[in-house]
């Protein structure tokens, strides 16, 4: 979930910049599992954090392709290729257009920063109308050791605990009464479950892309898509650029669309699911405020 970006300096990242011939001030972001940077005008250089990384890659290219049968609105991550050199993986993908919500917020004056807050949460709840074919489970796509269960409930109980007990201070908190108060999936979508700010693009309040396709994704309750969205809108620590007015236009939107009584339980469990990421300070701290005060 992070968009946090920093100057790598590990020579085997290097060494495929030069390659390229790159230049480490081309980096236009970074996140849990890849520095991307700019390669020319059509594709982006994703430089992998996991050296054995393409088999995932393929597999996750797979994902986007079933999803995109039927078409979308908006664009989708393409894998151009993907490699390895100095034993560190790299993929070349089409390059998407626009930038990252988060970042376009504070450009924005404050009709079109409403505009593009609903739009950001119209997006996500796009994403249960994207082709998936049955499985015949509740649970993870792609994850490297998936949860999958036949019932919904009982997939978002053991993905709650599997969170939970990855990270020390959690043991009292209840994965049962976390999957309890969210409402049960009248059939099975595609949920991103990570369709936060710094994983859409747009050009002005057009949301234009979603990327980071597959490590989080889920066959469940669409809803936790426009949930987990605003969920992660109105929580600084992972959005800080948004304000106010942004989270009550997020909330504005799920009164509308019937699902505001949903925020809280999906907050909390949420906060279970990522609460083994204690990589990443910001989101970890949030994880603990969510779900310890």
């Amino acid at each position: 979930m992070r968009d946090r970006a920093d100057i790598p300096t590990d020579e085997a990242i290097r060494s495929i910049l030069r390659h390229f011939d790159v230049q480490p001030s081309g980096l236009l972001g970074h996140g849990g599992e890849a520095w991307v940077f700019a390669l020319d005008d059509q594709h982006v250089l994703r430089v992998l954090r996991d050296t054995q990384a393409c088999r995932h890659i393929n597999e996750r290219q797979a994902l986007v392709d079933e999803l995109a049968q039927a078409g979308a609105p908006f664009a989708l991550p393409k894998v151009v290729r993907c490699d390895s050199l100095n034993d560190r993986s790299f993929a070349v993908e089409h390059r998407l257009p626009g930038k990252a919500v988060g970042q376009q917020l504070h450009r924005l004056g404050r009709s079109d920063r409403n505009r593009l807050v609903e739009h950001h949460l119209d997006a996500a709840n796009a994403l249960g109308d994207l082709h998936l074919d049955e499985r015949g489970w509740y649970g993870d796509l792609l994850a490297p050791t998936p949860v999958r269960r036949a019932t919904w409930r009982r997939y978002l109980t053991e993905k709650a605990a599997d969170g939970l007990r990855r990270a020390p201070g959690f043991e009292n908190i209840e994965p049962d009464t976390l999957a309890a108060d969210l409402p049960d999936a009248d059939g099975g979508q595609f949920v991103h479950l990570d369709a936060f700010t710094g994983n859409m693009l747009s050009i002005d309040t057009t949301i234009t892309a979603v990327i980071d396709i597959g490590a989080t994704s889920i066959r469940g309750d669409r809803r936790l898509d426009p949930l987990s969205a605003a969920v992660y809108l109105c929580a600084p620590h992972i959005t800080p650029a948004a304000d106010e007015h942004d989270r009550r236009t997020a909330k504005a939107w799920l009164t509308n669309a019937g699902l505001i009584d949903h925020f809280e339980p999906a907050r909390r469990w949420l906060a279970a699911f990522w609460a083994w990421a204690t990589d990443d300070q910001e989101l970890h701290h949030w994880c603990r405020e969510v779900l310890l005060h």
